[in-house]
């Protein structure tokens, strides 16, 4: 009962990979790189390769029964419907899809991304679970880190808009559920936020008294976003797409979730996460 974790060395799959080994759950990471945790049987494995789809299933002393599905392409859907379908036919119990809680997700024929690949599971009446989180915590390090460190800034355009950032083991914790005990999720398809509805104005307040310097944050336009995001090398229809979602954080998607009976809280909130994490944001 072998859980297949595909991204490689992604945060919530070491996450979720510690999880599963801590209960006695074997683990196998598919890997495009190479890159997997130190201890851990991993698999070459990439969703633009075909060729790489057969490899998870001929491993010595592994039955994948259960996969989950970290995706990194803007529109997945092409390249892991096959692979979807050679998985049920070699035995594949339950597929754990990382999907978001943006609204322009939902399952149905108008879904982008991690959507549509939600959508093809529900259509083909497969066993699954889609894992729908809000923005991440550790996207404070990842998406702002440099900004902070360099500049003393936070920059984007959510001046107003309060988000519920919910942390990488919260959702992990939510994945492994849905691997070892699917019968404790309230539904298939949950909503993950974390304990914590902050503006990005009272986020840099927090960076302020944990670093004991002065973190602002500087609004920018959805426009001025786009083409930031475009001089990051982000093609062009996902700029817009994430610029989009930017857009629908103003009005309220995110607070309107903790009113949804599919979601579910998480543990680790936003000043404790900026408290354990203030090394990363060592000014340079």
């Amino acid at each position: 009962m072998t859980t297949l974790i595909t991204g490689g060395g992604s945060q919530t799959g070491i996450a979720l990979a510690k999880l599963l080994r801590e209960s006695g759950h074997p683990v196998l990471f598919g890997s495009r790189s190479g890159r997997v945790p130190d201890g851990y049987d991993s698999v070459k494995f990439d969703f633009t390769d075909p060729s790489t789809f057969d490899g998870p299933f001929a491993v010595a002393g592994h039955k994948v029964e259960y996969v989950y599905l970290l995706l990194s392409l803007f529109d997945p859907l092409p390249h892991v419907k096959p692979f979807i379908d050679l998985a049920v036919k070699k035995g594949v119990k339950r597929f754990v899809l990382l999907s978001s809680s943006s609204k322009r997700a939902d399952k149905g024929p108008n879904s982008f991304v991690a959507g549509r690949v939600h959508t093809y599971l529900d259509e083909q009446g497969l066993d699954y679970v889609a894992l729908r989180p809000t923005w991440f915590t550790e996207n404070l390090s990842r998406n702002y880190g440099f900004g902070i460190k360099q500049w003393n800034v936070i920059q984007n355009s959510l001046s107003t808009a309060r988000v519920p950032l919910v942390a990488v083991d919260d959702i992990a914790s939510v994945a492994f559920q849905a691997i070892a005990d699917v019968s404790k999720l309230p539904n298939r398809e949950p909503i993950l936020i974390g304990p914590d509805l902050l503006s990005y104005p009272e986020i840099a307040e927090i960076f302020t008294k944990t670093l004991g310097r002065t973190i602002s944050h500087s609004p920018i336009s959805k426009d001025e976003l786009f083409k930031q995001l475009q001089t990051y090398g982000v093609p062009e229809l996902f700029a817009q797409y994430l610029a989009d979602i930017e857009e629908d954080e103003i009005s309220g998607v995110s607070e309107a979730l903790l009113k949804n009976p599919n979601t579910i809280i998480g543990k680790v909130g936003a000043r404790e996460w900026i408290e354990k994490h203030k090394v990363e944001f060592t000014a340079a």
